[in-house]
């Protein structure tokens, strides 16, 4: 009936609150499915070791795709480390950012955008792969390196950090998922030795407009509904872990974020911050 474990959670894992046994399992069979790609993730732990503690004590800026970015002030961060997601390409001309670093998870997204995305600028931007996005590149890594610019790090999915309490501090190992890109791309940020990050784009409400450019998510009249009743709840409590492992470490994260309703984290205004 599903092609792979990854086609029944993307079906089934965001429409319904499975009990967490239930939820454990589904996690362990997307860990089982990585096993196949084993060989890949040795080649590729060979690149992401190269970017351990690259920034060891600086600071950085996670940018996610919500409305608010049509409210942020760019041009105080336009000289600072940024690390965008999804379809953040979107917005690279109208906001005149061009991040160092990019981050995909989603496996749709993936599909239904991956010329834009592995047509980034290759001689300034790395582009990172986890999850179902990192899944699918590498089920047709030749059909994609043939179309590519750049050659994209495929990081090894370890489940869900809500389930196993958990947050990777060595992405070689692999990588957790929260429920959205910005978790993974918060413990990249850990690898790459950020002290500092700062939030930005993520408001956390889907009350209103859901993203900056206006669009819908491919999947978001599926999902919508269970965002608002489950999905926050679940996203805050991996944002909660990762702050956790941040501070115990000397390090923090704040929400640079104009609006919304992320509270876990210390807010900063750029102007403070700048």
């Amino acid at each position: 009936m599903f092609e792979n474990v990854q086609t029944f959670e993307e079906e089934f894992g965001s429409k319904i609150k499975l009990p967490s046994e239930i939820i454990k399992f589904r996690n362990l069979l997307g860990i089982a499915y990585d096993f196949r790609f084993n060989k890949e993730f040795q080649r590729n732990n060979q690149r992401i070791r190269e970017y351990h503690n690259i920034h060891q004590n600086k600071r950085c800026f996670i940018i996610g795709t919500g409305p608010s970015l049509n409210r942020t002030k760019f041009n105080i961060i336009k000289d600072e480390i940024l690390i965008g997601v999804n379809t953040l390409y979107r917005g690279i001309e109208k906001f005149k950012i061009y991040p160092q670093y990019w981050v995909v998870v989603d496996g749709k997204l993936f599909e239904v955008h991956y010329e834009k995305l592995l047509t980034l600028n290759s001689n300034k931007t790395t582009l990172f792969l986890a999850e179902h996005a990192g899944q699918r590149y590498l089920r047709k890594e030749k059909y994609y390196q043939n179309i590519s610019s750049i050659n994209p790090i495929v990081i090894k999915h370890l489940g869900s950090m809500n389930i196993w309490d958990k947050f990777s501090k060595d992405i070689t190992e692999g990588i957790y998922s929260g429920a959205t890109v910005i978790i993974q791309a918060i413990q990249i940020a850990y690898y790459l030795g950020f002290s500092d990050v700062y939030l930005l784009g993520c408001d956390s409400d889907y009350s209103g407009k859901h993203r900056f450019d206006g669009l819908k998510a491919e999947n978001e009249n599926k999902s919508v509904k269970y965002l608002a009743d489950y999905h926050w709840e679940y996203i805050f409590s991996a944002y909660e872990r990762c702050k956790r492992a941040f501070e115990e470490d000397g390090r923090k994260i704040y929400n640079a974020t104009v609006g919304g309703k992320l509270e876990v984290f210390e807010r900063k205004s750029l102007n403070e911050i700048m």
